[in-house]
């Protein structure tokens, strides 16, 4: 994997959970890979809630995002499926193809970094037993993502990275966590959260691959006064490649995490 990629982290996970991104950059750095950014990226824009007020605003920014993107790398990569599902779905409908790849983060290491990541961990998560979501918009639109990375149809990526750091992972269904109702039906969008954190039974805690999951989850979990902790998978994986723990930013958590 000599290239240069674009790393795109998203509104979310550079200015809500800060956390998020500096854990990305370590393991970034921390596999030598190049990558850049740009100032002048706009957010996404959000695939539910943009695209159903203004189709035209969504389409232009998304547009605008990947013009600014082929310009510094060969590859988009972001760490947020809403930023994934944006920015995968304006390329393949209004570039003709000739635009600049986009992927997740956790498929480009799945595909290409699982035997460095398996040979450069310091501290495993042995013994540890995590709830895994994925998130609906890893995958979204399927007829556009299935057809492009076909390898989604039969391996669950996730699964193989979290049990990659030494941690079973427990698999539920491919629910959604309940955030794109939020605004239209706050009760129908945290009964549709509760319903799904109730699918894992005994675990030390759920592994996210998107921002927005993350905050849903901990804010029904708040709400109901629980003490799961949510985590952001590329959180872990900086930890187990010997990112220090005060520098992971478990302090933007609601739910504090237990002891890793």
């Amino acid at each position: 994997m000599n290239e240069t990629i674009v790393y795109f982290p998203g509104c979310l996970a550079s200015r809500k959970f800060p956390g998020f991104d500096y854990s990305t950059r370590f393991i970034l750095q921390k596999l030598n890979i190049e990558f850049k950014m740009s100032d002048e990226f706009s957010c996404c824009p959000d695939p539910v809630w943009v695209r159903s007020l203004s189709y035209k605003e969504w389409k232009e920014r998304g547009i605008r995002n990947l013009e600014i993107a082929k310009n510094l790398g060969s590859k988009l990569v972001t760490i947020c499926n809403g930023c994934f599902e944006t920015l995968f779905t304006v390329k393949k409908t209004f570039f003709n193809g000739k635009s600049i790849p986009v992927e997740h983060l956790l498929y480009t290491l799945w595909k290409n970094k699982k035997e460095e990541i398996k040979n450069k961990i310091i501290n495993p998560l042995n013994g540890k037993r995590f709830g895994i979501h994925e998130g609906c918009h890893f995958k979204r639109p399927t007829s556009l993502t299935l057809t492009e990375f076909k390898e989604l149809k039969e391996v669950n990526v996730l699964k193989e990275m979290v049990e990659l750091l030494g941690a079973e992972a427990v698999e539920g269904t491919e629910s959604c966590c309940g955030l794109p109702n939020f605004i239209t039906d706050k009760e129908l969008s945290f009964f549709l959260a509760r319903k799904r954190i109730d699918e894992f039974k005994n675990v030390d805690g759920i592994v996210v691959i998107c921002p927005s999951c993350f905050s849903q989850f901990e804010n029904v979990l708040a709400n109901d006064k629980r003490e799961i902790p949510v985590y952001f998978y590329f959180e872990l994986l900086a930890y187990s490649l010997g990112l220090d723990k005060e520098n992971l930013g478990f302090e933007f958590h609601r739910i504090k995490p237990f002891s890793i």
